[in-house]
This record gives C-alpha cells, sequence and structure tokens, in this order.
C-alpha cells in the first residue's frame, strides 16, 4: 500500500536527499583528512612515506574495485540494506585500526575493511534518484554535496582529536563518528513504485459484472461447441489507454500491465458502451470478422520497471547495452582529471612560480567551485532546458577545454578563475552520472552503478604511471594535463554517438522499442 508521502518530489524524497548527503559528508568527507592521518603514521610508527600512504591508496582501489559486488548485493538484497551493512563496515574498520600493531594492519582494516564499507555506502545515491522526477538533479547535486561539506568540518575534527586523544585515540572517536550512517540508511528505503510487479491480464482482478454475450449466426448443429465473445461492462479503471474506439472498432493497445493482447471487433449494437468498457475477456472464435492492429508500447504512469533481481540476467542485460559504456567512459574520463588534479595542483603551482602558503589556496577554490557545481545546475535538466545527454557533453567539453588552458596561465587571479571554473564544471559533471544510470539502465541500476566504479577505478590506477612519467622523466606536469585533458574532450564528443546507441541497444534486444526519458 502506498502512503501518502510515498511520491516523487514530495517532503519524504528531500529528507532523502539530505540523508545520503549527510552519509556523503561522514565517508568522502574522511577523505580529505588523508593529509593528517598520513603525517600521525610516520610519526607514531616510523614508517616510509610510501607505508604511510599504502591505507589510503588501498582505501581507493577497494572502493573502486569492489563495485560489481556492491552492485550485486545492492541488485539481490536491496539499498538500504547494503547501505546499513557498509555504515557498520566502515565503523568497525577504523574501530579496529585502535589495536593495529603495524601500518600492514591498518593498511587492512583502514584500505580493506573500512574501504568495503564506504564503497557499500555509495549506493545511496540510486536510492536519491528514484525519489526524484521532476528535481532529479538538484536532488542528485543535494546529496553529492555532502563530500564539500565534510572537507570543510572533518579535517577540523581530525586535527582536534590527534592533538588531544592521539592517533588510537582519534581512530576510537571516529569510529563512533561513523556510526552516525546508519540513521540516515534506516530511512533510504526505495519508493514503493519500485517495488510494483507489473501485472499481466490475468492478475487484473476486477468484482463480478453482469456479463453480455454475443452469439453469432451460424448452420453448424447444435451439439458443435461454439466460441463466442464475452463484454463485461463497467466503469473503466484499467492502467493506460488499453482500450480506444476508432472507426466503430475496439482496439486493444500492448501496455506494461499486458502481454501482447493487439486484436479487436467491430461491434456497431454497443458503440454507445465503448467508454464504460471495463474488461474485457477474449475467446477462440470462429467466423468472426477480426481486426488486428500492432501499436506501440504505451507507457504506464503508475509503475516503474521492477529492479532485476537475477544476478545473471542483469550482468547480461549491462554487458549487452551500449549505453553502459558509453557512461563508463564519461566516468573514467572525469575520475582521470580529478585524480590528477588533487594530486599535483599545489605541485603544478609552485613549479609556476607561486610559494606554497599561496598554491594552498587554490585547493579551497577547487573545493568551493565544486559546491556550486554540485548544488547550482540541477534545474537545467529537471526544467528540460537540456538533455542528460546534451549537458553532460557540454559538461565534459568544458571540464577538458578548463584543464587544457592550466599550462597556458600564469596570472594569480586568471589561474584562481580557470581552477574555480573547473571546480563549478566537475561538480556538475559529477552530479549526472547516476542520473544517467538511471536513464539509461532502469532495471539494473545498482549493479550497473557497480561495474562502472570498477572501470573506474582500473582507469585511474594510470594516473600515477602518468605523474611519474612526464613530471619524473620529462620534468614538467604538462603533458598529465594534455593527456587527461584530451581524453576528456574525446569522450565529451562520444555522446553524439547516442542516437547511433540506442538503435544498437533495440538490435540487441531483439527489436523491443527503447523508451528513453532523456533522449
Amino acid at each position: 500500500m502506498v502512503s501518502k508521502g510515498d511520491t516523487p518530489d514530495s517532503a519524504r524524497s528531500w529528507a532523502i536527499a539530505i540523508a545520503d548527503c549527510f552519509i556523503n559528508a561522514l565517508l568522502s568527507g574522511l577523505t580529505r583528512t588523508t593529509g593528517l592521518l598520513y603525517v600521525a603514521l610516520i610519526n607514531t610508527y616510523g614508517v616510509s612515506r610510501f607505508q604511510a600512504n599504502l591505507p589510503f591508496s588501498i582505501r581507493v582501489v577497494v572502493r573502486n574495485l569492489a563495485g560489481p559486488i556492491v552492485g550485486a548485493l545492492g541488485q539481490r538484497f536491496g539499498i538500504r540494506n547494503v547501505v546499513l551493512m557498509g555504515g557498520v563496515l566502515a565503523s568497525i574498520g577504523i574501530l579496529l585500526c585502535t589495536f593495529a600493531p603495524s601500518v600492514t594492519w591498518i593498511t587492512f582494516f583502514w584500505g580493506g575493511v573500512h574501504g568495503f564499507g564506504v564503497s557499500l555506502c555509495g549506493l545511496g545515491l540510486i536510492t536519491v534518484t528514484q525519489w526524484f522526477s521532476k528535481y532529479k538533479a538538484t536532488g542528485v547535486g543535494l546529496a553529492f554535496s555532502g563530500s564539500c561539506f565534510g572537507s570543510l568540518v572533518l579535517p577540523l575534527f581530525i586535527e582536534y582529536t590527534l592533538n588531544d586523544f592521539g592517533l588510537f585515540g582519534c581512530f576510537l572517536v571516529t569510529s563512533a563518528l561513523m556510526l552516525n550512517v546508519l540513521p540516515s540508511a534506516i530511512i533510504m528505503r526505495q519508493p514503493s513504485w519500485m517495488l510494483k510487479k507489473a501485472r499481466t491480464l490475468s492478475q487484473i482482478s476486477l468484482p463480478p459484472f453482469e456479463t453480455n454475450t454475443i452469439f453469432e449466426k451460424t448452420t453448424i448443429p447444435s451439439n458443435v461447441p461454439q466460441k463466442v465473445f464475452g463484454l463485461s461492462f463497467k466503469q473503466r479503471r484499467l492502467t493506460g489507454e488499453l482500450v480506444e474506439q476508432e472507426d466503430g472498432k475496439l482496439k486493444l493497445h500492448e501496455n506494461d500491465s499486458l502481454a501482447n493482447i493487439s486484436d479487436g471487433i467491430s461491434n456497431p449494437a454497443y458503440e454507445s458502451a465503448w467508454e464504460e468498457l471495463a474488461d474485457v475477456n477474449i475467446y477462440q472464435k470462429e467466423n468472426k470478422e477480426i481486426t488486428k492492429e500492432k501499436r506501440p508500447r504505451l507507457p504506464s504512469t503508475s509503475t516503474e520497471v521492477r529492479q532485476e533481481t537475477s544476478i545473471l540476467k542483469a550482468i547480461r542485460t549491462i554487458g549487452c547495452d551500449p549505453m553502459f559504456y558509453m557512461i563508463s567512459l564519461s566516468l573514467a574520463a572525469v575520475a582521470m582529471i580529478l585524480d590528477p588534479v588533487f594530486i599535483i595542483l599545489v605541485d603544478f603551482m609552485l613549479d609556476k612560480g607561486f610559494t606554497e602558503k599561496v598554491a594552498k589556496y587554490f585547493i579551497s577554490a577547487l573545493a568551493v567551485g565544486d559546491l556550486i557545481g554540485r548544488l547550482s545546475f540541477g534545474w537545467v535538466t529537471d526544467k528540460k532546458f537540456l538533455s542528460v545527454r546534451t549537458y553532460m557533453m557540454f559538461m565534459q567539453l568544458g571540464q577538458g577545454t578548463c584543464f587544457l588552458l592550466l599550462p597556458v596561465f600564469y596570472n594569480f587571479y586568471i589561474l584562481m578563475f580557470m581552477v574555480i571554473l573547473f571546480g563549478t564544471i566537475t561538480g556538475a559533471a559529477l552530479v549526472m552520472i547516476p542520473i544517467l544510470v538511471q536513464t539509461y539502465l532502469k532495471s539494473v541500476q545498482s549493479l550497473a552503478m557497480g561495474f562502472i566504479s570498477f572501470i573506474t577505478g582500473v582507469a585511474t590506477l594510470t594516473v600515477p604511471y602518468l605523474i611519474g612519467y612526464f613530471r619524473d622523466e620529462i620534468g614538467s606536469y604538462d603533458g598529465v594535463i594534455y593527456v587527461s585533458g584530451g581524453i576528456t574532450i574525446v569522450v565529451s564528443l562520444l555522446w553524439l554517438s547516442e542516437p547511433l546507441l540506442l538503435r544498437c541497444r533495440t538490435k540487441l534486444n531483439d527489436g523491443k522499442e527503447v523508451n528513453i526519458e532523456a533522449a
């Protein structure tokens, strides 16, 4: 039964977006505290910088490469249950670090256990997209902005706990803080319309009615059974335009609630009753004129596509869908341009002659731009000014262009403007990823997000090698910028092929019609 507030874009929808915003503030915001914990590990255990960096690098790798497993769990057990389990693991992983005798154990607990928990919690964005219709991009942007808010608060929290309680006390208090994920996860249930099964005609139950039976004159002996056509009359209540009168002929159209029914009958004697027709029971009939007509599938306003619970079927659906590969390329391109920025931005500005104190301002500028982008541009697609395809193409084109221009300028104010603009476009582009999945991969959203994260993780493994080659061997970061920016621009132009990809998908799905809201 659907509750009163169980509708898209309702107060419950915004509450779920805020809940996911809070989850992202805790888990993604913790990523921005890496520098403080990195130094604390070196001072506490006396290890090398390579060893101290391992827990945080492994956390990123596990978060991305665990995507297919996480997606399969979400597809099978539901997103809320998976996010709850993720919150528990994220907290336990940090708690166990309190008792770790070496950095090797911290690498396992922080990078493995905690990292897997963070990956599980990432599915919450799928629930946010399901709860919105008109304001989908705005809702997802609000949820995504949590990492920006967390990056402003959590570094101060970690710094305070390190100073007052030491590294192990910091782990203990932070693990307790992570448990605050659970209350937010509890309210993140999937909407009721995502759980409805499409009903077939045989499943539609109506109260008994009077039945008028139409017989045909025939010369066949009476002992031979005759097949008739029965009509039941009642105020029409079926979902969708299943029945239509045209030139005195009754036509039944294929609908999500019916299975391949396309036959009708002409009967002028009952023309006045067509509008009250409620249920049609068709039996095989001989010596009757039948009008046959195929109609396109009509959209149903009452049900959504049910999530596929068979993992093998879901994997097959994803593997045969060209749009899955297009979305994966988009996120991989965004990651390959964003990861180098976080790593090289300060050092890149030092190479341009700025002091370290000044160079740090560019990190803050990037965070401000990122927050603006995540919160401010959802209305563009919500109000249908641009389709999600066109929006994503323009965002990635702008992102790549801004990145390519960074080596050109040396003026502080111009570079500051370019970094803020780059951060804004990047934030606006990231918001679109779960919306693209919800638009093009409706029935396999959880598993699709998992595999997309996996592909992104594999792609970002090339970033350290790019940085090492161009900075250590060539002596400049410019090559990293040109390669990453160029890839992003090429991927943005690939969105022009979306109509062709949709036609390919239709052929791969045996000619079934593709219903895309944003196409």
